[in-house]
């Protein structure tokens, strides 16, 4: 993953306006893939760990409002 295709996948966000539930689960995908990307190829073992254990938080059920 490289910083043109977050760009591509932020604007993809803002195009999906008006459906907020649609741009929050855009929004949902792209923060759990930027953090699977620092998880697996940061050289950067503190940076690795953080986004591997923040990327636990998604094996949560919990109700959520919208989206």
């Amino acid at each position: 993953m490289d910083v043109s295709q977050v760009r591509q996948r932020v604007q993809a966000i803002a195009d999906a306006a008006p459906d907020f539930e649609v741009q929050h689960s855009l929004e949902d995908d792209l923060f759990a893939d930027v953090l699977a990307s620092i998880a697996i190829t940061s050289t950067d073992d503190h940076a690795r760990a953080l986004a591997g254990v923040a990327l636990k938080a998604r094996e949560i059920n919990f109700e959520r409002a919208c989206a």
